[in-house]
């Protein structure tokens, strides 16, 4: 016996004094089908597009399927001058600055420069638009200032001599009653740190995602560096084409990019031990920035003399538009310097044991601060599941589309609109079937040859449906016994039924 008909046979016929097949009827719509194929064609072509939308360019194209969470990074800067491409912690390694004479903001001691004494600066011919001064040699561990994830390069250092006035204090350290000058500066010396462009910055980072799970160091990455001309603040972009002519190994592009002289570009960083490098100058290049340039408007000084503020911002990525994820994360570093910015940090260290005396030393100098960048992505069935739930809801915006032109905008919309749209029973009627007993109504349907099995109030709405009406006097009922009678309505007649 098939199981529909055993479940028949076990399922009681009523429940709770209800027809069990009333109780769990299947609802649902009733589609209509209009026999139109311009009409048809015209739903047909929404259809597809809308398909071409969700699944190519959503999809496919734009990676609907993946999941994006921003990539979160931590970085180690060291700082190193410039040396013979060895270590400078090895006895055998030499060093190679540039000479004082070849660097044009040191201080030349001939007829072509004149000291200033008291401002401890001189004023050379050769550089007429910023005062020079003393240059000194400095290591990376000394020119450096680490902190987390930036890194401070002195460019230039005011050191002083500070001796605290005892006349301030009755008795150290108690204070006095007044005091005119609590530390009596003395100026010992201000000097550029020599050929600071030349010094190398090494970056070893790392990026994870908490939400994907993804997670990896720059050793196991491939990164490029971007000169973006429209980072230049005054719109030039003259060292940014030099930086990109210098270098054979410049592209206009990351994936499959053509060779380029001019900026925009990427270049390959330098590599040791799997970290990348690369010098001062060419961060400040590919910035558009020179530290022989004006700090900021009446500033008077250099950026060499105020220092300056850059991000460095890392930009990761697993993914392309059209290819879905990669392999390995690469990633991309995009310097920006902050417009008329400059940057210093101080220190002070005691000279005497009685805390008397102290060194401070103003550090001018370019602070790099490193900040991630970019997103990773990873398949998530429920972004998937989004974006199908999306294209249901445009597939059924196409159809109340079509449904808007056909009724109200197409030629042939008026009988579109008779076609898509039923009228409902006149219920005006209503009341006067209502009050009449169940048999009346059967008698009445039987007059119209309609079926008379149906509960009391399906066989009100089969008459109204019909065009029942109540009669207007007393003298149009039919002789008998109370029977109701029925009027039909202009132009419509019973059907006729035949009933075994």
């Amino acid at each position: 016996m098939p199981l529909w008909r055993c479940c028949r046979c076990l399922c009681p016929g009523t429940l709770c004094g209800a027809n069990v097949d009333d109780v769990f009827a299947y609802t649902t719509t009733k589609n209509i089908k209009i026999r139109d194929a311009r009409l048809g064609l015209l739903h047909l072509s929404l259809m597809i597009c809308i398909m071409m939308y969700i699944l190519v360019y959503q999809l496919i194209g734009k990676l609907g399927y993946l999941k994006f969470a921003e990539a979160q990074n931590s970085a180690r800067l060291t700082l190193q001058e410039p040396t013979a491409n060895c270590n400078p912690n090895d006895s055998g390694c030499r060093d190679t600055f540039s000479a004082t004479s070849q660097l044009p903001y040191c201080c030349a001691h001939n007829s072509s420069c004149q000291s200033d004494k008291i401002d401890q600066s001189c004023k050379c011919d050769y550089r007429r638009s910023f005062k020079d001064y003393e240059c000194t040699w400095l290591g990376g561990d000394d020119a450096a200032l680490i902190r987390e994830s930036s890194i401070m390069i002195t460019t230039f250092t005011h050191d002083y001599q500070e001796t605290l006035n005892t006349s301030c204090f009755s008795d150290y350290p108690v204070a006095g009653d007044a005091c005119d000058k609590l530390w009596i500066v003395t100026s010992l010396g201000k000097v550029f740190t020599a050929d600071v462009e030349q010094f190398t910055v090494l970056i070893d980072h790392s990026v994870t995602t908490p939400s994907t799970g993804l997670a990896t160091t720059s050793r196991q990455m491939t990164g490029m560096l971007f000169v973006d001309p429209e980072a230049v603040v005054d719109g030039s972009i003259r060292t940014q084409d030099a930086l990109c002519k210098s270098r054979s190994d410049a592209v206009n592009s990351v994936d499959g990019g053509s060779p380029t002289d001019t900026a925009p570009c990427y270049l390959k960083p330098h590599s040791a031990g799997g970290l990348d490098y690369f010098t001062v100058g060419t961060l400040l290049q590919a910035m558009g920035v020179s530290l022989e340039e004006e700090s900021y408007p009446g500033s008077g000084h250099s950026a060499r003399y105020e220092g300056l503020t850059a991000n460095l911002v890392i930009e990761y990525s697993n993914w392309r538009f059209w290819h879905g994820t990669e392999k390995n994360i690469s990633y991309i570093y995009r310097p920006l310097a902050m417009p008329q910015s400059t940057f210093k940090s101080s220190s002070l260290t005691s000279t005497d044991l009685s805390l008397q005396q102290r060194l401070k030393k103003d550090k001018h100098g370019i602070l790099f601060e490193v900040r991630p960048g970019g997103q990773l992505a990873v398949f998530d069935f429920t972004q998937l599941l989004l974006q199908l739930t999306t294209s249901l809801t445009l597939l059924a915006m196409a159809t109340v589309g079509v449904n808007l032109l056909a009724q109200y905008v197409l030629r042939m919309r008026h009988f579109y609109k008779v076609a898509l749209y039923e009228d409902n029973t006149d219920f005006a009627n209503l009341e006067a079937l209502e009050s009449q007993p169940e048999d009346e109504l059967r008698r009445e349907l039987r007059a119209m040859n309609l079926p008379d099995t149906e509960d009391k109030y399906r066989m009100i709405l089969l008459l109204l449906q019909h065009g029942y009406r109540p009669p207007r006097s007393s003298t149009d009922a039919p002789s008998g016994t109370g029977s109701i009678r029925s009027v039909l309505s202009p132009g419509r007649t019973a059907p006729v039924q035949h009933w075994m």
